[in-house]
C-alpha cells in the first residue's frame, strides 16, 4: 500500500508543477494572423446617398445593400448609375 501512494504522491506532484509552470505546446504568437477590413464597394448616386455592397455593382444586378439593409437594383441614366429598391418577390 505505502508503494501506490508514492506513485500516486509523485503523479499528482508532476501534474501540480506542469499545471503551474505555464508552459503551451505553442509558442506565443504561432497563429498570428493579421486583419485585413472586408472589401465593400460604394455607389454615390447624384442627390448624394451612399450605398455600400460587398460585389461591385453591375448595371441591371440586384445587389443587397449594407447601409440600407435591402436588396437594390442598379440602372444607368445617362451614363450615371443609379438604384431604385427592389420589388420582387421577397429575398431568403
Amino acid at each position: 500500500m505505502k508503494e501506490e501512494w508514492k506513485l500516486f504522491t509523485g503523479w499528482l506532484l508532476l501534474v501540480i508543477l506542469l499545471l503551474l509552470s505555464d508552459c503551451t505546446n505553442a509558442p506565443n504568437g504561432a497563429f498570428n494572423i493579421p486583419y485585413t477590413p472586408p472589401i465593400r464597394y460604394e455607389l454615390i448616386e447624384p442627390l448624394g446617398t451612399k450605398h455600400l455592397y460587398k460585389k461591385e455593382p453591375l448595371v441591371d444586378k440586384s445587389y443587397y445593400c449594407l447601409n440600407h439593409e435591402v436588396p437594390e437594383i442598379i440602372w444607368e441614366d445617362r451614363g450615371v448609375k443609379k438604384v431604385r429598391t427592389y420589388t420582387g418577390p421577397k429575398f431568403r
